[in-house]
């Protein structure tokens, strides 16, 4: 087999949009998704998804769909406000609006200032917790994965992609497990095709979502069928029960730490170096860290910070990414990863450093 294209991997860390951070919703135990009464107010949760939200988003959002439309036919109740423009809050609200619900979204950020629109793309289960929920989180996986291939080629920054890893990937084997037959098995290789390359691997089939792309489209069609988003901040969880709409569907994230008094939340930085695009690059990679070429840019990251709750991007660290992911293709000195690089292929659960 020849060798695949080598990134070109000149990466100016000063320049405007080339180093990125944001903050995983991690949840200890497991996402939420369930819904609660509270007064004359039906409020259905759907966070805490991790590093997972966009792969979920779509099996997430029909679950929401699900409780919301039995409500209404229960109740008599017609109008849904959806709190947050992330991922899960745009999704949500679409298959909502699909059925006819009047819907409304309300966040303090646009789509294109959330985590969500940080994301590096990948379609697979990472950094989400669901014990006791195996069967449910099958059953979303399956949805979304569907969605997301019937979506290739409309718009939705969908393609398909192989994925390349030094070692077998826990976040792609989970989807094996949970949804068998779903994706392929991942083939072995006796040697990754990469210059600079000489150890043995593994190609897996997945999709990359490009997220500008997939939350612009979101919002471009919700636009089209007359859901507002509303700029607004809730101070507290009586804000939220102000709001005229009788079913509220809680999309927050990491927000529902202290909005909904969440103590299971964790927050988990993450910074990503943006390279340049090369259009040429249609493969994704993964050896500890990734490298995700996308239409927009050519993404490497693969950080990981408990406990560090802002999205300032650090220089030194979105170099110290793409000098690790040069010297695996021969184009750097390999140096020792940094400590907050990438250590937690099990998902095990993760203590907050702020709790202990």
């Amino acid at each position: 087999m020849a060798d695949l294209p080598t990134p070109d991997f000149s990466f100016d860390p000063s320049a405007t949009g080339a180093c990125v951070a944001g903050v995983r919703p991690y949840r200890n135990g497991s996402y939420r998704l369930e819904a609660e009464a509270i007064g004359s107010k039906f409020i259905v949760h759907n966070y805490g998804h991790g590093g997972a939200g966009i792969t979920l988003s779509w099996g997430c959002a029909a679950k929401v769909r699900d409780l919301v439309r039995a409500r209404l036919a229960a109740s008599g109740q017609s109008h849904v406000a959806v709190l947050g423009a992330g991922v899960m809050g745009l999704t949500a609200a679409t298959m909502l609006s699909e059925f006819g619900a009047p819907v409304t979204i309300y966040a303090d950020r646009a789509p294109s200032e959330t985590t969500s629109h940080k994301a590096g793309g990948q379609w697979a289960v990472s950094v989400v917790e669901f014990q006791g929920k195996e069967g449910e989180l099958a059953d979303i996986v399956r949805i979304a994965y569907t969605t997301f291939k019937q979506s290739i080629g409309k718009g939705f920054g969908v393609y398909e992609r192989p994925n390349y890893t030094a070692t077998r990937s826990h976040n792609m084997d989970v989807v094996l497990k949970l949804a068998p037959g779903l994706i392929p098995a991942p083939r072995a290789l006796p040697r990754l095709p990469f210059e600079g390359h000489t150890h043995s691997g593994f190609v897996y089939q997945t999709l990359l979502i490009e997220p500008p792309a997939f939350l612009s489209k979101l919002q471009t069609d919700l636009q089209a069928r007359g859901v507002p988003i509303v700029k607004k901040t809730f101070a507290n969880k009586s804000a939220v029960f102000d709001l005229a709409e009788g079913i509220i569907v809680n999309c927050t994230g990491l927000g529902a730490m202290t909005l909904w008094g969440d103590t299971k939340m964790a927050p988990i930085k993450g910074q990503l170096a943006m390279l340049p695009p090369q259009p040429g690059l249609t493969y994704l990679y993964g050896q500890s860290g990734y490298l995700f070429p996308r239409d927009d840019h050519v993404v490497i990251g693969g950080t990981f910070e408990v406990g560090v709750n802002n999205e300032i991007a650090d220089k030194a660290i979105c170099q110290d990414l793409v000098r690790h992911i040069a010297s695996l293709f021969g184009k750097a000195v390999k140096k020792p990863l940094p400590d907050n690089h990438i250590h937690h292929p099990d998902h095990a659960p993760i203590v907050n450093p702020a709790e202990v």
